[in-house]
């Protein structure tokens, strides 16, 4: 796995990604890119486990990657 998320991530999505531990951003980027999972689903689980992150961070994030941005 990259040790940088795909495409142009925001600030907010690009420190989460650097807090998480190494084992633990396979499975995150895995779920941002998966566009049949819900975005709200994985901001309420990130927030849970103390990474402030909005579905709507998730969701223009989601729609960079698509667009090629």
């Amino acid at each position: 796995m990259s040790d940088t998320l795909p495409g142009r991530p925001g600030p907010t999505l690009t420190r989460i990604y650097e807090e998480l531990e190494p084992d633990v951003r396979e499975t995150v980027v895995l779920r941002l890119l998966d566009n049949t999972a819900s975005a709200e689903r994985l901001a309420l689980i990130l927030r849970r486990h103390g990474h402030s992150v909005s579905a709507s961070t998730i969701r223009t994030y989601r729609r960079s990657i698509r667009e090629g941005c």
